[in-house]
């Protein structure tokens, strides 16, 4: 019987885009993900999450590993390249879980100069194709900042539907809104998230 991360592909591919499973030993890779998280829209839209080098960037992928439904010994996300697997990279698509109360969660960012361009939504909706139909997940979350408006209409675009809101442990008494598949039952208000969880 093959392990999960055995049945992870090195490439999936959209029209105008390779998708590359991200390796931690890469360069490239590290810093495309650390300049997606920090260039000064991300920071705008998504915040601050004060990841700044390739070991905290690890620690996160560490905390936030499948848990429940499929356990993964590996961080579960892809780099995007414009073109081939040669071309430049743009940003990366990602697959966390946060508790294992609450289904893993997709998320999405690009470098400045890619915005705009639908590469999010293009490369989103492939991840999300591969996550459901090849890899086996039956519940998947989204929830972008209520305020990333451009965010919020990729998780729409993808198909997922209000889901309600839950508390944010990181910000005491706000909710936040969370997107869900259709079919997917709305998440318990009572149900706390963390962008770092505990463990």
């Amino acid at each position: 019987m093959p392990s999960a991360t055995e049945l992870l592909p090195k490439y999936l591919q959209t029209e105008r885009l390779t998708i590359e499973l991200f390796d931690q030993e890469d360069p490239k890779h590290m810093a495309c993900m650390l300049a997606a998280l920090n260039n000064p829209t991300a920071h705008q839209r998504m915040g601050d999450f004060g990841i700044r080098t390739p070991a905290e960037l690890i620690a996160l992928h560490l905390k936030t590993r499948l848990k429940s439904s499929i356990v993964l010994d590996r961080e579960l996300i892809y780099v995007i390249h414009v073109g081939d697997g040669n071309g430049p990279l743009a940003g990366a698509v990602t697959m966390a879980q946060r508790k294992p109360a609450i289904p893993g969660n997709i998320g999405w960012a690009l470098l400045e100069e890619y915005m705009g361009k639908g590469y999010a939504t293009e490369a989103a909706k492939e991840f999300l194709r591969f996550l459901r139909e090849d890899f086996g997940l039956k519940e998947i979350i989204a929830w972008p900042e209520e305020a990333n408006i451009q965010s919020n209409r990729v998780a729409e675009k993808l198909g997922f539907v209000d889901g309600g809101k839950i508390q944010n442990a990181d910000d005491p008494g706000k909710m936040v809104a969370i997107w869900i598949l259709p079919g997917m039952s709305k998440l318990d208000e009572n149900l706390l998230i963390s962008f770092w969880p505990e463990s």
